[in-house]
């Protein structure tokens, strides 16, 4: 009984730490700039495709029956990845926000009416800081050997972003 309420409220506190940090990051989200229409336009998720092999459980099998392998050196494996994932996190985190704000001004600007799609942008950012949040809390659990982290979600969300700022007529064109 005692370590399922710890867990459940260290559950409960991880969730409510995600939510303060997507409260921070809405807060402190800086002002819209100039976009770069041309790296939006060649922007590539495929950068961030290595992020959702970092964790596979075959590479930590693998080097486990290698003859040599032990605990210590599988754990600063794990260590080392989960620096790399928090490096590829911020970097998807930058580049969501570079093509959101390029896609905000490009909507605010456009002579049609785009209310619809300026909703779907709004949701797609709310979606993104959550599962932002949410990948941190399953990292910090990760590194405790509780649950796997899964970066599929977070960068389908970016991916959806990206082609909906190639759908646009103006980031087609020219700038606005």
């Amino acid at each position: 009984m005692t370590f399922t309420f710890s867990v459940a409220t260290a559950a409960v506190l991880l969730i409510a730490f995600g939510f303060l940090l997507i409260i921070h990051r809405l807060a402190h989200s800086k002002p819209d700039a100039v976009p770069d229409l041309d790296w939006c336009r060649n922007f590539s998720v495929a950068k961030y495709r290595p992020m959702e092999r970092l964790f596979l459980e075959d590479d930590y099998e693998f080097l486990a029956a290698q003859p040599g392998s032990n605990r210590r050196i599988l754990r600063n494996l794990r260590a080392e990845r989960r620096r790399i994932f928090l490096r590829y996190l911020r970097a998807l985190g930058r580049d969501f926000d570079r093509l959101h704000s390029a896609a905000k001004i490009l909507v605010v600007h456009s002579p049609e009416d785009m209310a619809d799609l300026a909703k779907v942008l709004m949701r797609q950012k709310l979606m993104f800081e959550y599962l932002l949040a949410m990948m941190q809390c399953r990292l910090a659990l990760q590194s405790f050997g509780i649950g796997t982290v899964d970066a599929r979600p977070l960068v389908g969300v970016l991916d959806s972003l990206r082609l909906q700022f190639r759908s646009l007529p103006q980031a087609q064109t020219s700038a606005a």
